[in-house]
């Protein structure tokens, strides 16, 4: 996503500077593309200064999405390094601070990964800098995206797809194409000025038509076995156990859990309405994944 970001930002005229960890894979074809690389860490302060000098828009959308096993990470990057890169931007003195947060913090059960993300919420609401609020619901694009990647090798294993209450959880994905687009709008933006909204896709979806929809695109059909709410919930307390044991991340955790029961299909209405966000249907989308369609159907 950030990557896709900054691509369509120089493409638009602007200057582009994206603050990379140090080893970044993605570093060497961001310097391809024209656009400037600074080294650092959010987990850092004191290596933020020059990434953060002379900025006047400021796009965060750095984030651990998934830890399992070490949830200290999602407080240390996702709450504290926002803390510090809002401090460092306030220093700089930029003039719109724009936050990627994360439909997970509007789930009635949370997680360690969304308490983290509401608390980053909450130091740009404290901050001292016109923000704008972003939470993204379940993104996707044509072999990418960290959660609907882990989606999709669910759905490679083995003969049978399990999913807890059989998928009845209503999603909205959303194409990073347009989320991009959407992020576009932002930038000095005075609408958008101290607003929260919700970028989502074109329509609610449950989580059986997602794996069902997957499944057909690759060309391959498996049934989708429904598997109770309280199995699921031992399966957690077994797989963290098992994980201490053999001293592993567990192979199945309560936010991946929370992420398959609870329903994200919150209205973007307010984006559209401010923005002229206009994201695709899950059915459109999912026209684009070429390359996903080799990668399901030779793994399965």
């Amino acid at each position: 996503m950030g990557r896709r970001l900054a691509k369509s930002l120089a493409e638009k005229g602007e200057r582009v500077r994206v603050l990379c960890l140090p080893g970044d894979a993605f570093a060497q074809g961001l310097s391809a593309d024209g656009i400037e690389v600074v080294f650092g860490d959010i987990t850092r302060p004191e290596t933020l200064a020059p990434a953060l000098a002379g900025t006047d828009v400021v796009f965060h959308l750095a984030a651990v999405l998934l830890s399992p096993g070490n949830e200290a990470v999602f407080q240390a990057v996702n709450a504290d390094g926002t803390r510090n890169l809002v401090r460092a931007a306030e220093a700089a003195r930029a003039g719109h601070f724009i936050y990627v947060s994360s439909i997970s913090v509007a789930y009635p059960r949370g997680n360690a990964y969304a308490r983290s993300k509401l608390a980053g919420e909450e130091w740009v609401k404290a901050g001292r800098i016109p923000f704008t609020i972003i939470r993204p619901t379940l993104a996707y694009e044509d072999g990418g995206a960290a959660e609907f990647m882990a989606f999709v090798a669910h759905l490679r294993r083995g003969d049978f797809v399990f999913l807890p209450a059989g998928g009845r959880a209503r999603k909205n994905p959303v194409h990073v194409d347009d989320l991009a687009a959407g992020f576009l709008a932002l930038p000095r933006n005075p609408a958008a000025f101290g607003k929260t909204y919700v970028f989502s896709g074109g329509g609610s979806i449950s989580l059986m038509e997602m794996g069902d929809a997957l499944l057909k695109h690759m060309g391959k059909r498996k049934p989708i076995v429904s598997v109770p709410a309280w199995l699921c919930r031992l399966a957690v307390a077994a797989a963290w156990v098992i994980g201490k044991i053999l001293r592993r991340p567990p192979a199945f955790t309560w936010q991946t859990y929370t992420g398959l029961i609870q329903d994200a299909d919150f209205p973007c209405d307010a984006a559209r309405a401010d923005l002229g966000y206009s994201p695709r249907t899950f059915p459109e989308g999912i026209a684009t994944l070429a390359s996903l369609r080799s990668v399901l159907a030779g793994a399965v």
